[in-house]
């Protein structure tokens, strides 16, 4: 952006409120880059990332400076406010500060720190890349450690953002009791954290962004740490402290088939560590480990520079998200099993990382070599998490019963049988249930058919024990199609409560039958979901009341 250079003012024209101490910051601009901070694919969690890796890298870098100061039970505060208000973002930490020598480096893009083996810092660009990326004015305002005064500067960059002022001062400030850097900028041109769901999304991808230095839980294993000092790092958003809980991994013998487990199989933790070299000579480690629970949300590999997560990061506790590192050939297609089941963090340090912090930088080769490696690995036979993730059946932690799978399907099969002989006929069956419920459907989605006409559907749920288990309620002319399950019907009585297995089994069921009966061109489509109703009034039949 600037090509920075420094010099003292001199004494004798000191004036103007400024004193002795202060002195000036020459900047030449560039439109282009400006343009570029502006324009450059970060999202707003890896934004305000770039202001978190300074604090944190200020910390590694001074942590014996500090601790003597403040005493080894010191921990490095990291706090992100929006002024919604009056368009203000302020980060700021309780860190080492920047030192006077420091701050014309810290301004100049593209010159890293002196020391780069240390902390995140790398590229020497994140923070003005950040700020001008949010907004088109930037304040400083950092107090070194060991300096009893503090320095401040401020770089405008015009309304359009690429007009910034032709120099800046560095003002000598009033110190305060602890070191530290306080961020703002101004002017915010990215109007996302204002949206409460951004900031929710930005609160779910921090913590798991910084897992390693914030949590007091190891991510690697999900046990307690037994101390909090290993993880130095506090993290705040808008005041809340922001904190990481590993996903839980199974614990469970082994499945050699999706029987159940082997006889005398131990129970043990689905956890491997990996470490790979590959043929350039980079190494790469790490663990994969199998979920205890599937989710599509949290499954996925998390690729670390340095302790922070800039690939395949997985917000908690957000919905949606699919953000994990999930290479096809060891995940399979959405959905399987082992698109669920699969969750893993590894060191891709070796290999660098991107200016916007969010990607890690390997050749295609190199990422090839390193699938390669890990689906060797999960093939062990020794300790082969390739089967363990297909053949596990969370629904039944225990063996599965053939025996008793057959004699179910026959009482079921006799049910129908003895309710039905007899009393089934060949006549077509009236729908002459009368509606009496309002309630809107929970799920609207569209269909497209090949002549290019738009069906909507909804789905809702009914707890009316009377009417039939699966209906459809239609107005051809819109084409427009309400279908509702009857999770009160008799049917259900000797199952369990409902769940979410459940669910997903009748909102299948029930889409599926009902959309084969739209797309058909019949006057009698809907002859084959009446019968059916028909069949399981007689075989689950409401009953009686209770006497009083």
């Amino acid at each position: 952006m600037v090509d920075i250079a420094t010099r003292k003012t001199a004494a004798s024209r000191v004036g103007g409120g400024r004193k002795a101490s202060d002195f000036e910051v020459d900047i030449r601009p560039d439109a282009a880059a400006l343009r570029m901070f502006r324009s450059l694919s970060f999202t707003p969690w890896y934004a305000l990332g770039e202001f978190v890796d300074n604090s944190i890298s200020s910390y590694f870098q001074n942590q014996k400076a500090l601790e003597r100061t403040y005493g080894k039970r010191y921990t490095c505060d990291v706090r992100i406010d929006f002024d919604d208000r009056i368009g203000r973002l302020i980060v700021e930490d309780n860190a080492a500060g920047i030192a006077r020598s420091e701050i014309p480096r810290a301004l100049r893009t593209g010159e890293p720190p002196p020391d780069t083996s240390v902390g995140l810092n790398l590229h020497g660009v994140g923070m003005k890349a950040a700020s001008f990326w949010w907004g088109r004015h930037l304040t400083i305002e950092t107090w070194p450690l060991g300096d009893p005064h503090g320095w401040r500067v401020e770089i405008d960059l015009g309304a359009a953002g690429t007009r910034p002022q032709g120099t800046a001062t560095v003002h000598q400030i009033r110190g305060r009791k602890h070191s530290g850097t306080r961020i703002s900028v101004d002017g915010l041109w990215q109007q996302a954290p204002v949206a409460s769901k951004t900031r929710a999304t930005v609160a779910a991808y921090l913590p798991s962004i910084y897992r390693k230095f914030i949590s007091v839980a190891d991510a690697d294993t999900g046990m307690q740490l037994a101390r909090e000092g290993s993880h130095p790092v506090k993290l705040f958003l808008d005041g809340r402290q922001l904190s990481f809980e590993p996903p839980k991994l199974l614990r469970s013998p082994f499945w050699p088939t999706a029987d159940g487990p082997a006889k005398g199989a131990r129970t043990r933790l689905w956890r491997k560590p990996i470490s790979v070299r590959l043929s350039t000579g980079k190494h790469i480690s790490g663990w994969v480990g199998i979920l205890d629970t599937m989710s599509r949300e949290l499954s996925g590999f998390t690729l670390h520079y340095r302790g922070k997560g800039i690939g395949g990061v997985t917000p908690l506790h957000a919905k949606e998200s699919n953000s994990g590192f999930r290479p096809r050939q060891i995940f399979g297609q959405a959905g399987s099993y082992r698109a669920q089941s699969y969750i893993g963090e590894f060191d891709v340090t070796a290999l660098g990382k991107s200016i916007t912090t969010d990607s890690t930088l390997w050749s295609p080769d190199e990422e090839q070599e390193f699938i390669d490696h890990v689906l060797e690995k999960l093939k062990d036979p020794r300790f082969d998490m390739w089967s363990m993730a297909v053949n596990f059946k969370r629904r039944k932690r225990n063996q599965v019963d053939k025996k008793n799978l057959v004699n179910a399907s026959k009482v079921a099969a006799t049910q129908l049988r003895n309710a039905v002989s007899g009393n089934i006929s060949h006549d077509d069956v009236d729908e002459d249930f009368a509606e009496n419920e309002s309630a809107q459907p929970e799920v609207r989605f569209a269909i497209t058919d090949q002549e290019v006409h738009t069906h909507s559907f909804g789905l809702r749920f009914s707890g009316q024990r009377e009417r039939p288990f699966i209906t459809l309620h239609e107005n051809r002319t819109r084409r427009a199609h309400t279908v509702v399950v009857n999770e009160a019907h008799p049917l259900l009585d000797d199952l369990p409560p409902i769940d979410v297995n459940l669910r997903t089994l009748l909102t299948r069921v029930a889409l599926s039958l009902t959309a084969a009966e739209v797309f058909v061109e019949s006057p009698d489509r809907h002859l084959v979901r009446t019968k059916m109703n028909q069949i399981l009034d007689m075989v689950h039949p409401p009953p009686d009341d209770l006497p009083e």
